[in-house]
């Protein structure tokens, strides 16, 4: 941040300030995925967005002002993410609105302000530096892609402002001296490793493939494999390169007993594989997990989708309180509330809540007040992480489909099914070796 801002306190000053011991959270108690070389997951197609904030940027370091307290957005608008991040957007959004109609944080409303990274990690560190500096951006969050998390992370870290991106899930997005960054929408590959290798021994499962994308994240998904995956289990994977658009040939080469087909270890194909696959006689597995929107899937694959495929998912959209607020956001929007939505609903609402529970809208308050909060929000596990910004005892769910449609969206034709809940998964550990 700059030193000649005088309204702004040196991150030195603000730790002065600092009074937060611990917290316990609970989310009604507010008084109101990708280029070539790291990516996540995400949408495939759509545009939109602007900027939502209204321009009166609090000062990060002032918890007694006036003016809004500033969210900074850093949002792939232009790109293949593009309708990932307006679900994203569309939930966060709401859980703000909600919030600043209930009298706001602190008697203070939210804004937030958002710029298109256009996926250029170039951009991404102007629109970074900007929202800090220029914005009085007392948190970030949007980020989309390997690229773009590690390049934002640091600059979160310098500035000491806390970066909770949408989709990150590189396993070196953090480190052991993270204290700025936090995970979210996207789990690295070992840990959704683990949740598929429990899945597998559930089912009973004996023969896996698994589409490997050639990159960072889908080459740290087959060392996962490899590393957790059961010794009984026979595993063939294929990997295709990250752009690829044909994979009838990976699909012909996997064995035709195939109980199980993991497509969510090559993000930007898991469509194209889903569909090519319906056109094969020879390859029929039971279940394909691919990506983990619902709402993303259902609206892309249509009926096909209920002929086994699987989206892996952290929100939890058999739960009581997701059904709540999916019959708000569909009162208010006529639209179906689905998990990437949900992600960006959690994002608001944990930054209202760490903000409440540290009692300042400061931005070391913030993210001390996020790494020791327990917040019950729409994920399958309260919210909770690691000293170092990693989801802790994080659950998982593998999610179906049939026909039908969720109570909270009447107009739709495709249901949810439940098919497995994991245990709570470990926290993934930077310093281990499982990468390595």
């Amino acid at each position: 941040m700059p030193s000649g801002n005088t309204s702004e306190r040196s991150a030195t000053d603000r730790r002065n300030f600092l009074k937060l011991t611990g917290a316990s959270v609970v989310a009604g108690s507010l008084a109101g995925c990708m280029n070539n070389g790291g990516g996540d997951g995400g949408g495939d197609g759509g545009d939109g967005g602007s900027d939502s904030g209204d321009g009166n940027g609090a000062t990060a370091g002032d918890s007694g002002g006036e003016g809004d307290i500033v969210i900074g957005g850093l949002q792939p608008y232009t790109g293949p993410y593009a309708q990932t991040t307006q679900q994203f957007v569309d939930g966060l959004n709401f859980r703000i609105n909600e919030i600043n109609a209930d009298g706001g944080v602190l008697d203070r409303q939210l804004a937030f302000e958002d710029r298109d990274t256009q996926l250029d990690p170039a951009e991404a560190t102007s629109i970074a530096t900007e929202l800090i500096e220029a914005e009085d951006a007392v948190v970030l969050t949007g980020s989309i892609s390997s690229d773009i998390g590690l390049t934002v992370a640091p600059i979160a870290e310098d500035n000491q402002v806390p970066h909770i991106p949408q989709f990150v899930g590189s396993s070196e997005f953090l480190t052991r001296d993270s204290r700025y960054n936090f995970r979210m929408g996207l789990a690295p590959a070992p840990t959704n490793a683990r949740a598929v290798s429990q899945f597998i021994e559930d089912q009973g499962f004996q023969n896996v493939g698994a589409i490997i994308a050639d990159y960072s994240y889908g080459r740290a998904w087959e060392q996962s494999i490899n590393a957790i995956f059961p010794d009984d289990v026979d595993v063939h994977m294929e990997v295709a390169p990250f752009g690829e658009d044909s994979f009838t040939t990976y699909l012909r080469a996997m064995p035709e007993d195939l109980d199980l087909l993991i497509t969510a270890s090559h993000p930007p194909g898991v469509f194209t594989i889903y569909n090519q696959l319906q056109g094969l006689d020879d390859v029929n597995p039971d279940y394909v997990i691919g990506r983990s929107d619902a709402k993303l899937s259902a609206n892309a694959l249509g009926d096909s989708v209920t002929q086994g495929f699987i989206a892996q998912t952290q929100p939890d959209p058999f739960a009581d309180q997701y059904a709540e607020v999916g019959q708000r956001f569909y009162d208010e929007n006529d639209d179906w509330f689905g998990v990437l939505n949900a992600v960006g609903y959690v994002v608001g609402d944990l930054i209202g809540a760490a903000i409440e529970d540290a009692g300042e809208a400061d931005p070391v308050a913030i993210a001390d007040s996020i790494r020791n909060i327990e917040l019950d929000t729409l994920f399958a596990s309260p919210i909770q992480y690691t000293e170092w910004g990693e989801l802790e005892n994080l659950v998982q769910l593998m999610v179906g489909f049939e026909s039908g449609t969720p109570d909270y969206y009447p107009d739709g034709e495709i249901g949810l099914t439940e098919e497995f809940r994991s245990e709570p998964l470990p926290a993934y550990d930077p310093s281990s070796d499982l990468l390595s």
